[in-house]
């Protein structure tokens, strides 16, 4: 990291005057800046309203959506066209789409980052749940286990680390279409002040604001694997 930051402050130096590449030190001046500004601070409540939304409906939805089609074989194949497509075709051109059908207020942007996150957290689960060991299935089938116990004791426990794992990769994905919802659909939140910084070249604060995107993604994800060793340390 302290090389990183002494090469961009040298590059930062070297490109002085082009409106390309502010130094380190004049991104952390402007961040520093920013952190002060109720204004950040009202775009940040904005942003995050939106990942939070989003990221609790994946949750609510991807996980038991993942459970079925990993354990019951009719579910998965009626949701295997649906979650391929969302893997194989990028999101970003279904954005308009939402805009269309939920105007473009939160709900577009709440359907925005739930798209982008869901499709990988259901595919990890139905992985997981698809796996469940068959020597545990057989154990618990021969000491007389009814099929909700068969799920609640063997298939949901040992589908816990693909879960975990759905959901660190979902978190990650769900940042980007945060990100994507606020520079396509309307300009609020971060996005608004890095279009605005971007239109008046103000290069060191929109700097600054990317570093600020950067870190809740790495936030989130850092969250997303504490969660994930805390849930599978038997694993």
């Amino acid at each position: 990291m302290a090389v990183l930051l002494l090469t961009w402050e040298w590059a930062g130096r070297r490109a002085a005057g082009t409106l390309t590449l502010p130094p380190a030190s004049a991104v952390a001046v402007a961040l520093a800046a920013q952190l002060v500004d109720g204004r950040f601070w009202s775009a940040m409540a904005v942003t995050l309203q939106a990942l939070v939304v989003g990221f609790a409906l994946i949750v609510a939805v991807g996980i038991p959506a993942g459970l079925a089609a990993g354990h019951v074989p009719a579910v998965g194949r009626a949701l295997n066209p649906y979650l391929q497509f969302l893997l194989a075709v990028p999101a970003s051109p279904l954005v308009p789409l939402f805009v269309i059908a939920f105007g473009i207020g939160l709900a577009a942007r709440v359907a925005t980052v739930v798209v982008f996150g869901i499709a990988v957290l259901v595919v990890n689960t139905a992985a997981a749940a698809r796996q469940t060991p068959t020597r545990l299935i057989d154990m618990a089938r021969a000491f007389g286990a009814s099929r909700r116990q068969l799920f609640v004791r063997v298939v949901l426990p040992a589908s816990v680390p693909g879960i975990a794992a759905g959901l660190r990769l979902a978190s990650a994905r769900a940042v980007v279409g945060m990100v994507v919802s606020e520079l396509i659909i309307i300009s609020v939140g971060l996005g608004r002040l890095i279009s605005t910084y971007s239109a008046t070249f103000d290069v060191a604060n929109l700097y600054a604001i990317v570093v600020v995107v950067l870190a809740i993604g790495v936030g989130v994800a850092r969250s997303m694997t504490w969660l994930e060793r805390r849930l599978v340390r038997w694993a």
